[in-house]
């Protein structure tokens, strides 16, 4: 009698174990096929840059090889192609100036080249705002638009530089326009003016 009891006791057991792994195994099946039905549909990011008829990278380089008064307006433009399927933000930081023997890094340029940022540095805002006011000539770095729209949305963006041969201070007209040729006799196959710019396009949250 024990031994049927004790038989029918092992018979259950392993009943209730082949249940329990069939069930299991049900389950695993099934969650399995559930995810492999689940679509998920990555929006497309495809953003250009480009100069003329030439694609460029986002970091660009600026030479102007001959700043001085009553020089022609310089204007140099990239075009901003989003081909996405999300709209996007333009923006840019100044990395490095170089205006005749004066010579910036920028903490944003620093950074970038994985540096500390030492007590002098400016920021690409404060830079551009010395250019603004410091010197004689007008550098301007102009959008047409900060977002620019999905599916071939494209904005313009440009640097220009505009020196005329009458300022505001004769006296300073003079001091630049010496500082200006000396340094070009000085330094002829260097330009006047380098500055390194990043452009950046970043997705807008939908």
């Amino acid at each position: 009698m024990k031994k049927k009891s004790k038989k029918f006791l092992i018979i259950r057991l392993v009943f209730v174990i082949v249940l329990v792994v069939s069930n299991t195994f049900a389950w695993f099946i099934y969650i399995t096929k559930v995810d492999n039905n689940v679509n998920v549909h990555v929006k497309s990011w495809d953003v250009t840059f480009q100069s003329g008829d030439h694609e460029i990278s986002n970091t660009v380089s600026v030479d102007i090889d001959n700043l001085f008064p009553g020089m022609e307006d310089y204007t140099y433009e990239i075009t901003a192609y989003n081909k996405s399927e999300v709209s996007a933000t333009l923006s840019y930081t100044i990395l490095e100036a170089r205006i005749f023997n004066s010579e910036y890094i920028t903490v944003e340029g620093r950074e970038e080249r994985g540096e500390d940022p030492v007590e002098t540095d400016l920021t690409s805002e404060q830079l551009q705002h010395m250019f603004s006011n410091d010197y004689p000539f007008t550098l301007s770095i102009d959008l047409t638009d900060t977002t620019i729209a999905q599916t071939n949305g494209n904005e313009l963006f440009s640097i220009n530089v505009v020196w005329p041969y009458d300022g505001k201070s004769d006296f300073e007209d003079t001091r630049w326009g010496i500082s200006a040729a000396n340094y070009k006799k000085t330094y002829p196959d260097s330009p006047s003016m380098y500055l390194k710019i990043k452009i950046e396009i970043t997705q807008n949250p939908e």
